[in-house]
C-alpha cells in the first residue's frame, strides 16, 4: 500500500488522523511515517538532505527540482531578447558584448567572479581525495567534508555570490559566450582560450551527500575522442571529467563511450589508462535520437539505472540534427530529471565568437541555448556548456 504524505494537513485531514477508526494498524503506520519525516526535517535544518530526499526509510521521495540561478544568469536569461541574443536563423550575435553593455548591471561582480574562478580552479587542480571511493565511507560523519575545497563550502570561495544552486549543489552560471567568461577580451589579463574547462564548477561536498553506498556511478559519453595521451602535465578533454571526479573520490563504475569514427579496439584499449580498463565500454557506432532506438544512449539509463545512481551525460558529436533532439529529450521527459545529475553539451548556436569553428553546424540563437540550459537546470539536471 502506498501512503502519500503531505507537508501540512487541513482541518478535515487532521480530524482523520485523530479518528479512532484509523488508530489501528493503518493509523499507527501513518503516524509513524509522519514522525519519521518530521525528525528528518528537523535534523536537516528544516529540509531533507539530498541523500535523505532520494530514499527515506523505504518511502520513495523524488529528488527535489529546486533551482536558484545566480543573479547575473537570471538577468541575462530574462532579458536575452533585449540584449540582442534572440537573432533570426543564420544571424550571429556576440556573446562577449554583454560585458561592455551599460544595461548589464553585474559587470563588476563578474570580474570578481573570474578571479574567484582562478582560485577555485587552482584548488580543484591540486586536490586529491584522501578517500579513493566516497561510497565506502558514507557511514563516517566527516566523509563529505573531506572533499570540500573550503571550510565554508563553495560560498567561502565565491564571495561574489555568482554561483547557481542546483539539486546537486552549486555550479557556474550559464552566461554568454557559453565558455569561460575570461574568453572575452574584457577580462584581460585573465583571458582564457576557447577550450579552457576551468570555468566548470562542481560542488563535490553536495554530490557526496547525495550518494548512497549502493549508488552506481555512470557516464554516457556521446562523441568519445581518442585523445587520451597528450603532453606531460596536460589532460585531454576526453579524460577531464573522468579524472576530475576520480580525484574527488568518485570513480566511474561504467563509462559508455560512443564514437562513430571506425577505430580498432586494440588501439582504443592500448592507449586507455589502466585504471579505466574495468569500467570503459567502447561502443564504436553512431548514436541515434529516436527514443525507441537501442542506439539512443539515453535508453541505457532508463533501462538499467535509477535515481539513487550518480549519472553524468556528455554530448558533443557536432551533428545538430541528432544532438538537439537528444538534449530536448532530457528536457521534456520528466524521468531524466530524476536520473541525470550532470549534463555537458556543446550547443552550436549562432555565436559570433565561435562561428569560425562551428561554421555549418550552427543552429538557433544564443537565446535558444540559454533557454535550454536554464530549462534543464529547472528540471533538476545540472547542465553545463561544454567546449
Amino acid at each position: 500500500r502506498t501512503i502519500i504524505l503531505q507537508p501540512s494537513a487541513t482541518a478535515n485531514q487532521s480530524q482523520m488522523l485523530r479518528s479512532p477508526k484509523l488508530m489501528g494498524g493503518e493509523g499507527r503506520i501513518i503516524v509513524l511515517a509522519v514522525v519519521v519525516v518530521a525528525i528528518c526535517y528537523i535534523a536537516n535544518g528544516g529540509g531533507l538532505s539530498s541523500g535523505t530526499s532520494r530514499r527515506l526509510s523505504g518511502l520513495h521521495v523524488r529528488k527535489p527540482h529546486v533551482y536558484k540561478p545566480a543573479d547575473a544568469e537570471k538577468f541575462v536569461v530574462e532579458n536575452a531578447r533585449d540584449l540582442g541574443y534572440d537573432t533570426p536563423e543564420g544571424t550571429t550575435s556576440s556573446g562577449c558584448k554583454i560585458f561592455s553593455d551599460d544595461r548589464f548591471p553585474f559587470a563588476n561582480e563578474l570580474h570578481t567572479f573570474v578571479r574567484e574562478l582562478e582560485d577555485y580552479a587552482t584548488r580543484a587542480r591540486e586536490f586529491n581525495s584522501p578517500i579513493p571511493d566516497l561510497r565506502l565511507h558514507l557511514d563516517e560523519s566527516d566523509t563529505c567534508s573531506k572533499v570540500e575545497l573550503d571550510s565554508a563550502g563553495l560560498p567561502g570561495i565565491f564571495k561574489s555570490g555568482q554561483l547557481s544552486l542546483t539539486p546537486t549543489g552549486f555550479v557556474e552560471p550559464i552566461l554568454p559566450p557559453l565558455r569561460h567568461p575570461a574568453f572575452c577580451p574584457s577580462f584581460r589579463p585573465h583571458q582564457k582560450g576557447g577550450v579552457d574547462l576551468s570555468y566548470l564548477v562542481h560542488d563535490f561536498g553536495a554530490i557526496c551527500r547525495s550518494l548512497k553506498r549502493t549508488s552506481r556511478t555512470v557516464m554516457i559519453n556521446m562523441g568519445a575522442s581518442l585523445e587520451f595521451n597528450l603532453h606531460p602535465g596536460e589532460t585531454s578533454s576526453e579524460l577531464y571529467l573522468v579524472d576530475l571526479f576520480r580525484r574527488f573520490g568518485i570513480p566511474f563504475d561504467h563509462i559508455y563511450a560512443f564514437e562513430i569514427t571506425p577505430t580498432p579496439p586494440e588501439r582504443v584499449f592500448k592507449d586507455l589508462p589502466p585504471h579505466l580498463m574495468a569500467s570503459y565500454h567502447w561502443v564504436n557506432v553512431g548514436v541515434e535520437s529516436d527514443p525507441k532506438s537501442k542506439l539512443n544512449p539515453l535508453n541505457i539509463l532508463l533501462d538499467n539505472f535509477n535515481e539513487d545512481d550518480f549519472v553524468v551525460v556528455k554530448l558533443d558529436i557536432d551533428t545538430p540534427d541528432i544532438e538537439i533532439p537528444l538534449a530536448h529529450q532530457l528536457l521534456e521527459d520528466e524521468r531524466f530529471g530524476r536520473l541525470v545529475d550532470h549534463f555537458y553539451f556543446e550547443h552550436h548556436v549562432h555565436l559570433e565568437e565561435l562561428a569560425p569553428w562551428w561554421k555549418k553546424t550552427m543552429r538557433g540563437s544564443v537565446k535558444d541555448s540559454l533557454d535550454l540550459f536554464y530549462g534543464l537546470r529547472q528540471k533538476g539536471i545540472a547542465a553545463h556548456s561544454w567546449v
